[in-house]
């Protein structure tokens, strides 16, 4: 909003598109992830188990104050299944089969031991297992990890179906996640091939524009239950989920490398060799902040143990502080970039003729300057969910509309639809009036105004004075 008036892009959009923003979706989750030493994955409702707190085993908690809930290793010669990098005493890689000469670890979650008898012992999950991005109504299955009891189950899922439903004005959602450094896009649950073709074509298109301005690329969703999965299955929307911020990316590490060879079982001599890029990073650009040295703390159950490991918060699932702006800004450009591509209706010329004595005919020709069409999608015409644009020459006062003053017209194409001939994205309609003799003097001369209106393209206007 800063930017309104002065920068000339960002004012002609904010002129013609409505933003809606919701800073949180799940406020409660973000307030006690963010003021306590928990992370958790979005609501704070526990599920599926209310009652875990009751049974014996590890809880994650801050056992020594840092403000952080890190790792514990703790030296097991016979059975430790991991050992600490001859490179960097930092980091912990697998034990190899044969390997007998030690020190050996276990490693556990930081936090303390409830009815502690020995081993072994359970290592209790935190009690917050809803993913309210596997809670919305579309392709939502009983078991989906995280998906609720039944779809839209959770308010907060439920408040942001209602508020898009009931804004239909809506055309574009993107929804803003981390971590990873790419987004994902429709479909999800079929292949590309069983998606309308003009509809994938305006998703990966605007995807490019996207990949332009972040670096991040674009990844066929594999979810179901998601918002932006909905969003265009059930809406029409193109939508897309941002997840923000790649450490790896900053590490000079592969997107293909971390998913394809991180997973230290399979690729264990890779696994170290991708850790300890993340370490190097992580002394060069955050001076060490990122990771937590490996300390002695006598834990009430254990003994003699050490806590340390990476700050999950702030620098694994989020960005550093001072890292921050620099990942707002590429998702704002990216909003804005997506934003653009939505339908623009204008009125561009209006004429009037005459017909006989008081009678003029009065012609207006629309026009969509956007590049996507005023449906958006086919999906949405498919579905019902968005209606036919429509025109209305509204009198001034003395003016008649001869017939009907409004005029439903089919939708306009974008100039996505250009590259095989000219898109259809200008309509031209009439009217005929009746005009009543000026005297004169008579003022002000009579006038009317022609409306258009587009449910997902907006809505423009243009007065005629009758001179």
């Amino acid at each position: 909003m800063g930017n309104y008036g002065t920068d000339d892009e960002v004012t002609k959009l904010l002129e013609r598109v409505t933003f809606y923003v919701l800073p949180r979706v799940n406020p409660d989750g973000a307030e006690l992830y963010l003021t306590t030493p928990h992370m958790l994955r979005s609501s704070v409702r526990l599920w599926p188990d209310d009652d875990t707190q009751d049974l014996p085993g590890l809880y994650r908690a801050d056992i020594n104050g840092d403000g952080k809930i890190l790792q514990m290793r703790v030296r097991d010669d016979n059975k430790g299944e991991w050992k600490v990098s001859s490179k960097d005493p930092r980091l912990m890689v697998p034990r190899q089969p044969g390997e007998t000469k030690g020190p050996f670890y276990r490693i556990y979650p930081e936090g303390y031991i409830k009815d502690y008898e020995g081993e072994p012992f359970t290592v209790h999950k935190v009690p917050w297992g809803l993913d309210l991005n596997r809670n919305f109504p579309s392709n939502w299955e009983p078991g989906v990890p995280g998906g609720g009891d039944y779809p839209a189950r959770e308010p907060e899922t439920r408040s942001i179906v209602q508020f898009i439903v009931d804004h239909p004005n809506i055309g574009a959602v993107q929804a803003l996640h981390t971590a990873g450094g790419f987004f994902f896009r429709n479909p999800c649950k079929y292949e590309e091939s069983k998606m309308d073709s003009q509809d994938l074509i305006a998703t990966k298109a605007i995807a490019r524009q996207g990949t332009k301005v972040t670096g991040y690329p674009d990844v066929k969703s594999p979810n179901s239950s998601t918002l932006t999965e909905w969003a265009y299955e059930h809406r029409g929307i193109i939508a897309y989920t941002t997840e923000l911020w790649n450490r790896y990316e900053r590490a000079g590490i592969s997107l293909e490398d971390v998913r394809d060879k991180s997973d230290p079982d399979k690729f264990p001599d890779k696994f170290e060799e991708l850790q300890l890029k993340l370490l190097e990073w992580n002394d060069r650009e955050l001076s060490g902040k990122g990771f937590t040295d490996w300390t002695p703390f006598e834990h009430p159950q254990l003994g003699q143990v050490e806590i340390g490991g990476w700050d999950r918060k702030f620098c694994v699932q989020n960005p550093p502080p001072h890292l921050l702006e620099e990942e707002c800004r590429k998702a704002t450009l990216w909003v804005l970039q997506h934003a653009s591509a939505l339908p623009w209706v204008n009125i561009t010329d209006i004429r009037v003729s005459d017909l006989n004595g008081t009678l003029k005919k009065v012609t207006a020709v629309i026009e969509n300057w956007g590049y996507l069409p005023t449906n958006i999608t086919n999906k949405a015409v498919q579905l019902k969910v968005v209606k036919k644009d429509w025109a209305e020459l509204k009198p001034g006062p003395g003016v008649e509309v001869i017939g009907k003053a409004q005029q439903e017209t089919d939708f306009l194409e974008g100039y996505m639809s250009g590259t095989k001939g000219p898109a259809k994205s200008a309509v031209q309609l009439s009217w005929v009036i009746k005009v009543p003799p000026r005297h004169p003097g008579q003022s002000p001369p009579p006038c009317f105004t022609v409306e258009y209106r587009s449910q997902r393209g907006g809505v423009t206007r243009k007065t005629y004075s009758l001179e």
